[in-house]
Parts: structure tokens; sequence; C-alpha cells
């Protein structure tokens, strides 16, 4: 079966989901964008932008399993393709059934800090100097070192969120001096 486009808009790989895996967007594409492609055949409950290598992909979630069915068959039938912004949107199935964690690990409370070293210097910041500059907001209960691709990184576990919050609000972007 030969086809007219170089690169199929659909990939049937994938069971239908209510979750749609949209590809080939606009640089920076919005929610709002995603959310106006989907609302012709549904509730878009959820969706993930700028996701992928060059953060050219999303995942709009639709309120039911139908709805998306109804999306994909639309595009698949159409002689007009899927578009955001004048750029042709390749469409499929996900692999995921809902979307889930569509808020950074910085948007969750917690007591406990990921804390990156960057620079040459980073490995010369001991736990001991960690201690020193984070037990000035309470008591640390636990840190923790490790190298990442990020760099130098420590987790440091305080008694409860707040402490937590105003070590990261005071901290956040400043150097830790030897």
């Amino acid at each position: 079966m030969s086809s007219v486009s170089s690169q199929p808009q659909f990939r049937y790989t994938q069971p239908p989901s209510k979750v749609l895996h949209l590809r080939n967007l606009p640089w920076e594409c919005t929610e709002e964008e995603l959310i106006e492609l989907g609302k012709p055949f549904g509730t878009v409950v959820n969706t993930k932008c700028n996701v992928g290598a060059n953060r050219n992909q999303a995942f709009i979630e639709f309120e039911d399993l139908n709805q998306a069915i109804q999306m994909i068959s639309y595009y698949a039938s159409s002689s007009e393709p899927a578009q955001v912004r004048g750029k042709t949107v390749y469409l499929q199935y996900s692999n995921r059934q809902e979307i889930v964690n569509n808020k950074t690990t910085a948007d969750v409370v917690g007591n406990v800090l990921l804390v990156t070293v960057e620079g040459e210097d980073a490995r010369m910041v001991s736990i001991d100097v960690l201690h020193l500059v984070f037990s000035a907001f309470g008591f640390v209960h636990k840190i923790t070192t490790f190298e990442k691709t990020a760099g130098y990184q420590a987790l440091v576990q305080f008694t409860d969120a707040d402490t937590a919050t105003s070590a990261k609000n005071a901290l956040d972007g400043r150097s830790i001096p030897r």
C-alpha cells in the first residue's frame, strides 16, 4: 500500500486510548491550542504540552474513550489534516490510559529538597557544609548526596514541609560557600 505523504498522519500501533499523542506541533504550543483542537470531539480533561526531545509533542486526554476515537476517526477520513497554527499535526493513540503527574516536582510541597550543586568545584561542597547551610532553617534529619547528569546533587530532609519551603525560598539560585 503506498502513501501520498512521506510521513503518515496516523499510526495504528496502539490500541484505542482516551489519551492521544500529538507530534509535529509548532514550537511552544499552548494548552489552549490543544484544547481548541480537541473541543469539537468532546471534553479535554487534561493536557501535557511541549514534551519530546524537540518539545514539539503533546498529549491530550478526553473525558471519554469514544471522544478520542471520534477525533482519530475524523482526521483519518478527512482530506484536511489536523493543524495547529497552520502546521500539520500527526495523531495517534497513546500507550497511556491517562495523563498523570501534570505537576512538576517543584509544584509538590514536601519536606525533602533536591539540591543541585553546579560548577567545577561542586564535589568540593561537603555534607558538613550542606548541613551547616540547611540547618540554619531547622532540624535536618538526613542528607544524601549523589552524582547525576545534572551534576552533584543532594537530598536534604527536614522535619516538615514549611521548613523545607523556607529553605528553598531563601537559597534557591544562591551560591553555597565552602
